[in-house]
Parts: C-alpha cells; structure tokens; sequence
C-alpha cells in the first residue's frame, strides 16, 4: 500500500488534471521513480557518445513496453490463487485488492519499497537485452544502456500516471488517455482478461486480447475479485 500520502483516499474525489498532478506528487511511488529518472538523465548527459544504439534501444523499448505491461499484468498481477507466484511470493495480493476497489488508492499505485524494487529490476532486464544487441551491432555499451534504463523507469513513471489518472473522476480531453481510459474501465468492470495494456494497447492488439467492440467479450463475473 502507500505509505506516506495525506491527500484523499479515493482516486474519484480528484476531480482536475491539476488535481491528479498534485496528489501524484505526494505519492510514494512517483517520488521514488522520478528519483530515479532524475539521476538516469544526469548520468546519460554526463556519459554523451550519442549514436546508433541510442535510437535501436528507443525504438525496442517503444515496441517492447506494450507487451511488457501485457505480460506482467496476466502472469504476476493476475496469478491464480494456488499458484507459488501467489502463495509464496504474493505478487497479485495487493492487485487483487485494486480490482476489489479499484479507486482506492491505497491499493491503486506501487508501494515505495515495490517501487524500488521494480525501478531496480528494470535496469536488470535492460541489461539483458540492450547489452547483446549492443555488442552484435558494434555500438557502445554505456551509453545506449543508461538510454534503454533511463526509458524503461520513464515508462513506469508514465504508467503509474496513467493508471492514476483513468480512475479519476477526470475524463481525459486527448483521444489517446481518453482510449486508454475506457479500456482500462472495461478490464475493471466487464471483463478481466481484456484490455490487459494500462499505457499501450499493443500487447492486447498482438495477443488478441482487444476485442472491436464491448459486446464482444462476455460480462465477467469474476472481474472484481478475479477468481
């Protein structure tokens, strides 16, 4: 849950963007992240040797990230009950709880030790794959690594805004968060095994979990308490 927050408990009470911005900032996660990305962009301005990686990792992370979130939302938030993801290390207990009461902000943003943890993981993972693809195309190391990493905690920055902002009485004004608000609605209150992307639905459109229309998938009856 957060932590530190003195603000209001329920994401519906915030009304305005302005409002959302304000308690976004005195939330735990988004201090933690945006620490993070602070520190990233100093050390990729400081590292320099722009060049050919930096624009091969943007462009892998912008694919990626879509079904990024598809996967970490089926497999660790939405794990079954009985599974060793669920009973040993607990990954979906506080997701359960987000779709029990999805305003809720208690349970709505990343802890601040979840919060650590993950901006500390994805600069592992970046590792993963920026460093083989670096040294296959003879491209520098440093720099397109610190560029993927500073990507990937900017896209969790920008997802647990996103997230925020979709369970707000606020109704975004650009057709782009205004899709992704419905959609993230819909995975709520219709169906939870659609509409699995939270800032990008290109996992659904690649995993087929994005139907045309509404009508298309049945109203769940587990959507709240997902099992």
């Amino acid at each position: 849950m957060i932590q530190s927050y003195r603000g209001p408990v329920r994401a519906t009470d915030l009304q305005t963007k302005t409002e959302t911005l304000h308690a976004f900032l005195r939330i735990d996660s988004a201090r933690v992240v945006a620490g993070f990305v602070a520190v990233l962009v100093t050390v990729r301005l400081v590292v320099g040797d722009w060049g050919t990686g930096d624009a091969l990792v943007t462009a892998a992370t912008i694919l990626l990230i879509g079904i990024f979130e598809w996967i970490v939302h089926l497999v660790i938030l939405h794990a079954p009950e009985d599974s060793f993801r669920m009973t040993k290390l607990g990954t979906g207990t506080g997701h359960r709880e987000h779709h029990l009461d999805p305003p809720a902000l208690g349970w709505l943003l990343l802890a601040r030790t979840d919060a650590l943890v993950f901006s500390v993981l994805f600069g592992v993972f970046t590792a993963t794959w920026v460093l083989p693809l670096m040294w296959i195309t003879g491209s520098a190391m440093l720099g397109p690594f610190t560029t993927g990493y500073l990507l990937a905690v900017t896209g969790l920055l920008h997802y647990e805004w996103t997230h925020l902002l979709v369970h707000t009485s606020y109704r975004p004004k650009s057709r782009y968060y205004r899709r992704l608000a419905r959609n993230h609605r819909l995975h709520h209150y219709r169906n939870e095994h659609y509409w699995l992307g939270v800032t990008s639905n290109l996992g659904d459109r690649i995993l087929r979990t994005l139907p045309n229309d509404k009508g298309d998938v049945p109203l769940s009856p587990t959507a709240r308490t997902l099992s």
